[in-house]
């Protein structure tokens, strides 16, 4: 499910990760910065501008929604998302109606036809982006989808466009131990790569 609103609540618990001043593309069109929450419930992106000003409509995804994240290095370093749903957005005119503007990457990554919106989140550093895949990994782990249609298996791109493509998260012990780190981090302040190195290291205890 994807919930577009014109308002925003910050969300208060089960933060996992939050980014402010991210740039949200949708299917290669700008709609804006705003401060980028995931949570383990959901993804919300709210509380921003648009490119033209004025404020941007705010974004929820649940999980099941996401058929696919990653880390992209090319063209821009930025988390990006496959969702099996077409987003369509006012701001964002082209995409009503015909679906043409997806034409080209339905047919790229093999979605047998089904609706699909790409999006891109750009944090302000891209020090940043291990975090948000971290965390948006153990929340997505919270919440298996058995009928995904998309793996990363089924990308072709080069390995210096998509760093980071999701494997397979529904290990329970393994999300267990993620966003445990996560929570920890998000009271301590500790760095999201230490504390999953660290998690790695109990594991293998």
């Amino acid at each position: 499910m994807v919930v577009v609103s014109t308002t925003f609540s910050q969300p208060l618990e089960g933060i996992l990760f939050q980014s402010p001043g991210t740039k949200l593309l949708v299917n290669d069109q700008e709609l804006g910065t705003a401060t980028l929450y995931i949570t383990e419930s959901n993804v919300i992106w709210g509380g921003g501008v648009r490119p033209t000003g004025g404020p941007a409509p705010t974004i929820s995804l649940l999980y099941p929604t996401i058929s696919l994240h990653a880390v992209q290095r090319e063209p821009s370093s930025a988390l990006y998302m496959v969702l099996n749903y077409e987003l369509r957005l006012p701001e964002l005119p082209q995409q009503s109606g015909s679906g043409d503007a997806n034409e080209d990457d339905d047919d790229e990554f093999d979605a047998d036809d089904q609706p699909i919106t790409q999006l891109r989140f750009v944090p302000q550093s891209e020090a940043d982006l291990q975090a948000m895949y971290s965390a948006l990994s153990a929340g997505q782990a919270l919440h298996p989808d058995p009928d995904l249609d998309l793996d990363a298996e089924e990308f072709d791109q080069d390995d210096e466009e998509f760093e980071d493509a999701m494997e397979n998260e529904n290990n329970s012990e393994d999300a267990a131990a993620r966003l445990r780190q996560l929570r920890l981090e998000n009271s301590n302040g500790a760095h999201y790569e230490d504390a999953e190195d660290e998690a790695i290291g109990e594991e293998q205890e």
